[in-house]
Parts: structure tokens; C-alpha cells; sequence
């Protein structure tokens, strides 16, 4: 059965990875969400944020494919259509929640609401984050650079503090981060993100220590992924240098040895790779699935 908070949609003005941005507050409907009794099947839960972008979907289905009920959690109402989808298709709970990740009492009914399924929280996939438009240190705005710490990193804190009592109480539990190949190095003009996403490395690894053997905490830094977004950029800088999209993405995908952006599927089987048994000795690794254009 798939369920959902009402909200209101709210279109922001950045540069979008999957994410979660500032939204409407709780309506009196969110009660009708509460009540509905687990089925047989459902045996393992995960929650994902950012679920209803290109990564987050992916990766939605490849935990459901997998077995896994799914609590989704995403900044628009498209997160509840992709909940019912894969709750008609595979059978098992699937609820989508629109809330804003930088605000902290959503993210405790997040964990609240999974708390009230009764299915045990195994898997918490931080997928959200956002990026920005190229600033220079020397004319930052300290309002843009809040945002990009609060949803790329702060909230990343807050939900792994508030799902930890579950997650230790269900055992055999994990988390992912989901960082960037950009938090392996800087780049000028986008100081922002990339000191995000360094920062997202850093928490992997002193929260993996902290929290293992009774939860593994991981990362997944992706490189450039098959997305609407990449396309776009590679448009704006083409136009920029006066060149063809085409003539851009031939210099853009030279530098990847594998010749190609990353499949939104190959991301998420990496994600669903670190909550399996397969993973069980990963604690506090973060993968590097770029295609070979950035080696650690």
C-alpha cells in the first residue's frame, strides 16, 4: 500500500541533484498515513531520500526488486507516485512522504513513521543532495553555502542520529552516503558542494567506526551519471565555449576511460551492493563508481 504526507510542491531555483528542498508544513491529512498492519512479506525496510529523482528511483526498484518494503522520502508529490508503482508491482509496503530535509521535526516523523510500520529498519540510502551555480570564494553569498551544508550534510547527521535506536534494535542494519567523486578533490568555483561532499567522506568514516559492528556505515561517490542534468550541463558549457553539445560531451566523456556517463541503475546496484551480505566486512569505505576519470 502506498501512502503519503500532503504537501504542497514547491519548484526551487538550484541546480538539482535528486533532493529534498523547503516545502509546505504538516497538514492534518499526515494521520491518514498511520495504521496499516505489515503483511508476511514485509521483513526488511529501508528508507531512501531523494527517491523521486533519477538516482533515487533507480535505486528504489533495486531494493525493491531485492525484497526490501520502502519508506520514500522526497521534496515533491512524484515521490508518492513512485511509492504506489512499486507497491502494485512487487506487493510489499511502499510509502512516499514529501517532506523537507532542513527540518528537523520532518525528519524525526520520518523515522516516527517507519517506527509505526513495525517492519524492522535495515537500510537508511541518503541519496539527496544539491549542487549550485559557479561562485567565487571572493563573492560567496553565506546564505547559499548554509543551503548546501544543510541538505548535503547536516541532514545526512540528523537522519543517521535519528534512525540509530531502530537500526540497532532491527541488527544486521546499514547506511549509505551518497557523496561525489567531487568531494575526492576541489574545484574552483563550486567550493560549496565539493566541501559538502568531502565532509560527507569524513562523516562516513568517523560514524562507521563509531557505530560497527552493529551498524556498517558506507559512502558511494558517483562520478558524471546518464541524467537530464548532466546533459544540461554539458549544454550551458558548450554554449559558453561556443561549441556543439555534441563537440562538449565527446571532450567530456574522453576523460572517463569508460568512454560513457554512468547508468542511473549502475549507481544504485553500487548502493544496494553495501546493504547485502556481500558487504558485511565494508565499514566506513566509500566507492568510487566514476567510469576510472577520477582514481583514489
Amino acid at each position: 500500500m502506498a501512502v503519503t504526507l500532503g504537501f504542497e510542491d514547491w519548484r526551487p531555483k538550484w541546480i538539482i541533484f535528486s533532493f529534498i528542498f523547503p516545502i509546505s508544513p504538516l497538514r492534518s491529512s499526515a494521520t491518514s498515513i498511520i495504521g496499516r498492519k505489515k503483511s508476511m512479506s514485509d521483513t526488511k525496510l529501508a528508507i531512501l531520500t531523494g527517491a523521486s529523482g533519477e538516482v533515487g528511483r533507480a535505486t528504489a526498484r533495486r531494493f525493491a526488486e531485492s525484497g526490501w518494503s520502502l519508506l520514500l522520502c522526497d521534496r515533491t508529490s512524484k515521490v508518492v507516485e513512485v511509492a504506489e508503482g512499486l507497491s502494485s508491482e512487487f506487493g510489499r509496503t511502499s510509502i512516499g512522504m514529501q517532506m523537507d530535509l532542513e527540518r528537523d521535526a520532518e525528519i524525526d516523523q520520518v523515522i516516527e513513521r517507519a517506527a509505526q510500520t513495525g517492519i524492522p529498519l535495515r537500510f537508511l540510502g541518503l541519496i539527496a543532495a544539491i549542487n549550485h551555480p559557479a561562485v567565487s570564494i571572493a563573492n560567496i553569498d553565506m546564505s547559499l553555502w548554509d543551503k548546501v551544508q544543510n541538505i548535503n550534510l547536516r541532514a545526512n547527521v540528523k537522519f543517521i542520529s535519528a534512525a540509530v535506536p531502530l537500526m540497532r534494535a532491527a541488527g544486521d542494519a546499514s547506511i549509505v552516503n551518497v557523496g561525489s567523486y567531487w568531494g575526492r578533490e576541489g574545484h574552483p568555483f563550486f567550493s560549496p558542494y565539493c566541501a559538502s561532499k568531502a565532509a560527507l567522506i569524513s562523516l562516513t568514516q568517523s560514524v562507521a567506526i563509531e557505530l560497527a559492528p552493529e551498524i556498517r556505515v558506507n559512502c558511494v561517490a558517483p562520478g558524471n551519471i546518464d541524467t537530464p542534468m548532466h546533459y544540461n550541463a554539458l549544454a550551458v558549457e558548450a554554449e559558453k565555449r561556443g561549441i556543439s553539445a555534441e563537440a562538449m560531451r565527446e571532450i567530456e566523456w574522453a576523460k572517463i576511460p569508460m568512454g560513457r556517463p554512468a547508468a542511473t541503475t549502475e549507481i544504485a546496484s553500487a548502493i544496494h551492493f553495501l546493504s547485502t551480505e556481500d558487504a558485511s566486512y565494508f565499514v566506513g569505505a566509500t566507492l568510487d563508481v566514476n567510469g576510472g576519470c577520477r582514481l583514489t
